[in-house]
């Protein structure tokens, strides 16, 4: 694919905890075998990072959480981890985006040259890879732009487990009312979103990981609600 290789920058989403070990082992055996040569593994934003509790949640989080739904803090400091790559200069783009329970394939980057985007399409996200059976291109075979790539349809969550950012596009995802990924469901006519079709998959959520998401959740929860104990 143009303009991305093993030097793009890439960046792994991870809560760095105790419980992230594991994660954070395998996707680094994942990077290197896939020769990836430009990554690091980042801080996710937490309630406790951004300090939820005092600060209040950011102008840029709306809707339910804003309610009284605390165990969904961890959901919104997640959009925060994924937003901050939506609005990066020219020069800085495009990125690699990973969170760190993807597993990535050892061909990655082999597979990737193969896919190109037609020249008369500006791309804004590009998804690696889908778990959802509707996305495929035998379910909607109108939506194939290009060998292996396929346009996001409107209202079916593709994940943000692993995409590429090439252009800009906070500003038309804003204000961000639910989880990050939902919302770029419904954002298809506003922001050019695709997803890599391909057979073996590039990249793939590893289903016995916990997600970040789910991981930072978790602890919401839990701090909340201590009578659940």
């Amino acid at each position: 694919m143009k303009n991305i290789d093993e030097d793009t920058p890439t960046f792994v989403i991870s809560t760095l905890d105790e419980q992230s070990h594991d994660r954070v082992n395998q996707i680094e055996q994942h990077l290197r075998r896939a020769g990836f040569r430009n990554s690091q593994i980042i801080q996710a934003k937490t309630p406790e990072t951004e300090d939820f509790e005092h600060r209040g949640l950011p102008d840029v989080l709306q809707g339910r959480w804003r309610t009284d739904l605390r165990h969904l803090w961890g959901s919104a400091a997640c959009v925060l981890s994924h937003i901050q790559f939506y609005d990066r200069a020219e020069d800085q783009l495009p990125v690699i985006v990973l969170e760190d329970d993807a597993t990535i394939h050892p061909e990655f980057f082999r597979f990737l040259d193969g896919v190109e985007f037609p020249e008369e399409i500006e791309w804004d996200l590009c998804h690696l890879s889908y778990t959802n059976p509707q996305f495929s291109s035998q379910a909607s075979l109108e939506r194939l732009v290009a060998p292996h790539l396929l346009l996001c349809p409107p209202n079916e969550i593709t994940g943000t487990y692993s995409y590429m950012v090439n252009r800009s596009f906070l500003g038309r995802l804003l204000p961000s009312v639910e989880e990050i990924d939902w919302q770029l469901a419904h954002q298809t006519n506003e922001i050019a979103s695709y997803v890599i079709e391909h057979d073996p998959p590039l990249t793939a959520p590893d289903y016995r990981l916990e997600s970040v998401r789910m991981s930072i959740d978790h602890v919401s929860w839990h701090q909340n609600n201590p009578a659940d104990e």
